[in-house]
């Protein structure tokens, strides 16, 4: 069997084995559950694993103590309750406090248990956060759940769903959040061209109509307030010394910090929504017409599909504008006034910036709105402590699964944790020569995990022998549960989920299950409509669909499509399908697609034949290069299109980059939607199309009578 060497201050002795972080880590975690009493930073130090190859018993050991002080911190993040205990006869002391993680506090619930269905939901909750900063919590906490040894059911066919968290923000504030700290940044309210500071306590963050909210107590109001994240300017910077002060919302009677903090802001929202309203004017047969037909509110026009009018509820009246202003000339506002004005103030800006007497690169002259300055990040420190944290939670969630399986192959360990055969060997060889330290201190036989060697290494079969500390799965963090429920919620709005109760039993469990309570985190719900069930049940029974397309050109097309896959983006919904007109893979936007029908043919094409791109649009031979200048910050916003060569400009606040562009049509939506962020540089043709069409649309105000709503 292979044994730890140890240190020898023999000079012929061989090097002692490099100890890496998740394996320091994991010998932490056992050492510290081993114990009732728990154990002081010098034993620490002097005797677990990954710090007593570098302690110096008479000499300095200052980078040693920073390095738990970090541990100490990463282990906190995982969920992981490390506790400390104070010396009854030396209180407020740090020199001797001891160190401990209570097992009852470490092992999951023994009644939070799930069926194989609520897996395969919660897998699909998973990879709702498969891009952004939360994706590291929905893996980690996949790892844990994969500890049960639970097989899911079989997953609903053919769908992918995605949110993403693009604003810079969105990570601090949910991380001070999850620690009850107090916050700073700068606040570009609507209107407004100097943002003010504001001082808050985080409550909740909320997605609705597709863009994150935080819902925080303003300090110096001491009242509940909304903000919306792309307002926020600049670093969110924690408040030191501050903290936060008991807050009673009035109107409600109940205590800040509740869990009903995201349940409160997504019903301001939905009030503040339906109680906006905008009256427009699109010209029938064009994409304005059908997607914003697609939300039509309130009471339709008779025949919707011909009929110019449209009435849109909104909650931000600057978002809409935004979204309005990419129409261009396919829309006419009518009211409110104050939303007229935006989108005209808008259209202005774009066509003068891409005016053909103003000089390229001088387009900076336009009105720019504020956005979040983007700052650059040690990626390297930060990619190693996400390796460190991912390892870490394998080995504890395999150990209980190895436990719970008795014998089993290292095929079905990769296949049921999704890792590749030698990851899998690695894994229980590490498992396999940790412990704890023990009563001698040495990491004696007794005190290490076992397993027989010879069916291992002939068999490539694992039987674990002995254990050590450690033999129920982990709890997940508040911030795993609450990645966990939020995709959830994003979930729910799919007819397979309508079951409330039972979405609502399963996050019951996975909130009995955290560490903590879960962070206060909510996506509205956002159902998909008629059009995605029918293709749902398309998907599932193995037919063809058929509909009329209205495409990006505005071109109107009538479509037979094999379809692969439903994909949803944060509001957006896509179908990703075999286009026998095209005799390729194509997307369609749902909110495009009209008169949907099921054919009775069966599909030709599956989705096992065919690899699906990761992303929803890829490059063609075709496609247009353009080169644009834009706010550094703003580069997020373009992350569909894959940006390349991009160079900062001056100090970096802005950027130049290349776009590959299907067509002019895209890029002028895209353009006009962004007006004073992005401005196109070349080709000359491309900022033409631009100007024309955001002149267009101004054009249609200039000798139009005013609103009088």
């Amino acid at each position: 069997m292979p044994s730890l060497v140890d240190p020898d201050e023999r000079g012929d002795a061989p090097k002692p084995r490099p100890v890496t972080a998740p394996e320091r880590l994991f010998s932490l975690v056992l050492a510290l559950v081993a114990t009732d009493t728990g154990l002081t930073k010098a034993d620490i130090l002097a005797n677990v694993q990954g710090y007593r190859q570098r302690f110096l018993i008479a000499g300095p050991n200052g980078s040693l103590e920073r390095q738990f002080e970090r541990d100490k911190d990463d282990i906190r993040e995982l969920g992981i309750p490390l506790e400390t205990v104070e010396t009854p006869d030396d209180p407020g002391s740090n020199h001797h406090l001891r160190y401990r993680i209570p097992k009852g506090l470490y092992d999951l619930p023994a009644d939070v248990t799930f069926t194989p269905d609520e897996v395969s939901l919660l897998k699909l909750a998973g990879t709702v956060w498969r891009e952004g900063s939360l994706s590291g919590e929905s893996r980690r906490a996949l790892i844990k759940l994969n500890s049960l040894g639970v097989d899911s059911s079989e997953p609903v066919l053919g769908y992918a769903p995605l949110l993403r968290t693009r604003d810079h923000s969105f990570d601090p504030l949910s991380k001070a959040l999850d620690r009850t700290e107090v916050v700073a940044f700068l606040y570009l309210k609507p209107g407004k061209r100097k943002p003010l500071r504001r001082v808050v306590v985080p409550r909740a963050l909320v997605q609705h109509e597709g863009r994150w909210h935080l819902y925080a107590t303003d300090e110096v109001a001491h009242a509940p307030r909304t903000f919306l994240l792309s307002r926020i300017v600049g670093a969110v910077k924690v408040v030191p010394a501050a903290f936060p002060s008991p807050v009673t919302d009035a109107a409600n009677d109940v205590s800040a910090g509740t869990a009903a903090d995201s349940a409160r802001a997504l019903a301001e929202l939905e009030e503040l929504w339906a109680s906006n309203v905008a009256h427009v004017l699109v010209q029938p047969g064009t994409d304005a017409a059908v997607r914003l037909g697609a939300r039509q509110s309130g009471i339709p026009a008779t025949d919707p599909a011909s009929s110019p009018e449209r009435v849109v509820h909104f909650t931000d009246l600057h978002v809409l504008a935004d979204e309005l202003a990419a129409f261009g000339p396919e829309v006419f506002v009518v009211g409110p006034p104050a939303l007229r004005t935006a989108v005209t103030s808008r259209l202005l800006a774009v066509r003068d910036a891409h005016s053909p007497d103003l000089p390229v690169g001088a387009a900076g002259a336009a009105p720019r709105r504020r956005l979040t300055q983007s700052k650059t990040q040690p990626a390297t420190t930060a990619a190693q402590s996400r390796i460190a944290s991912d390892q870490l939670t394998l080995l504890l969630s395999l150990v209980p699964y190895l436990i719970e399986q008795g014998r089993v192959t290292v095929t079905e360990v990769a296949e049921h944790f999704d890792l590749p055969p030698e990851r899998v060997r690695s894994l229980v060889s590490l498992i396999a020569l940790s412990g704890i330290p023990g009563e001698t201190r040495q990491y004696l036989h007794g005190d290490l995990f076992d397993i027989l060697w010879d069916e291992f290494e002939l068999n490539d079969r694992i039987v674990l022998t002995h254990q050590v500390a450690i033999d129920d799965s982990p709890r997940f963090s508040a911030r795993e549960a609450a990645a966990l429920i939020a995709g959830l919620q994003y979930l729910s709005a799919l007819p397979d989920n309508a079951d409330t109760d039972a979405i609502a039993s399963l996050m019951a469990k996975l909130t009995r299950g955290a560490s903590a309570p879960p962070t206060q985190l909510a996506v509205a719900r956002r159902d998909g409509g008629a059009t995605r069930a029918l293709l749902q049940a398309a998907l599932t029974s193995g037919m063809q669909v058929e509909f009329d397309y209205l495409n990006a050109r505005g071109a109107q097309e009538h479509r037979l499509v094999d379809p692969l896959r439903i994909e949803s983006v944060d509001n957006d919904w896509y179908l990703r399908g075999w286009c026998h007109l095209r005799e390729a893979v194509r997307t369609f936007r749902l909110d495009r697609i009209s008169d949907p029908r099921t054919t009775s043919r069966a599909r030709s094409m599956h989705a096992a034949d065919i690899l699906l791109p990761d992303t929803l649009f890829q490059a063609s031979s075709g496609d247009l290069d353009v080169r644009l200048e834009l706010e550094t910050a703003a580069l997020p916003l373009l992350a569909d299109y894959r940006p390349e060569r991009s160079v900062p400009v001056g100090t970096g606040g802005h950027t130049r980059t290349t776009l590959r562009v299907a067509h002019s049509h895209a890029l002028k939506r895209l353009v006009a939607g962004l007006a004073g962020i992005v401005t196109v540089l070349e080709p000359a043709e491309s900022r033409r199309v631009v100007a024309e069409w955001a002149a267009a649309g101004v054009a249609q105000y200039t000798d139009a009578p005013a609103s009088e709503e």
